[in-house]
């Protein structure tokens, strides 16, 4: 039974990411610069990352360009990679998606959460989302002196980063089992 369920959980997750890859070229005329579909190892982190960078750097991008979109991945991988949750047989699964064209770059990053975190996660990003450029400032040096931390050790920094790095930030839950949703990450990064 739990092969089955797993299964489907793993099937959910490529449908959703199947979706945002057809949206980002049909849709929204995207060339796909990237697109990964599976589990994130420390190895794949940082070779995706090196790798997006020296993809930006042979197309010309700007030097603030590359930082930042280095910098989102670097944190947004690295938190699926440590916050991500896992399906019933400790697979992590996520994807990543990184479309572009002539005005900007589209990332979407997605992994597992439980369904019991999802209020938390979204009124976190609802509200950071209305911060002014002085407001997040505020609020992330009060994580930094660590004013909450996750079960897992983080303090929210992640989203504050690249929030402030990228503009507004996209989400969206797509229910994967009864007790977990895949959590979508969704930023736009002018070029």
């Amino acid at each position: 039974m739990k092969e089955v369920e797993n299964n489907k959980i793993a099937t959910v997750i490529r449908d959703v990411f199947q979706n945002k890859h057809d949206d980002l070229v049909k849709i929204e005329s995207r060339k796909i610069l990237v697109s990964h579909y599976g589990t994130f190892s420390q190895d794949l982190v940082g070779s995706l990352s090196n790798s997006v960078e020296e993809l930006l750097i042979s197309i010309g991008d700007k030097k603030m360009v590359i930082k930042r979109m280095f910098s989102i991945l670097l944190e947004g991988l690295q938190n699926i990679r440590i916050h991500g949750g896992q399906d019933d047989y400790g697979n992590q699964l996520g994807f990543l998606l990184i479309g572009s064209d002539e005005h900007d770059y589209k990332v979407i990053m997605s992994n597992i959460i439980e369904v019991s975190e999802r209020e938390k996660v979204e009124s976190y990003l609802a509200e950071i989302n209305l911060f002014t450029e002085e407001e997040l400032k505020e609020k992330y040096l009060s994580a930094l002196s660590n004013e909450f931390l996750s079960q897992k050790g983080g303090a929210g920094l992640g989203f504050i980063t690249t929030r402030i790095k990228s503009g507004e930030l996209g989400f969206s839950f797509d229910e994967v089992s009864p007790d977990a949703l895949l959590f979508s990450l969704e930023l736009t990064l002018p070029r």
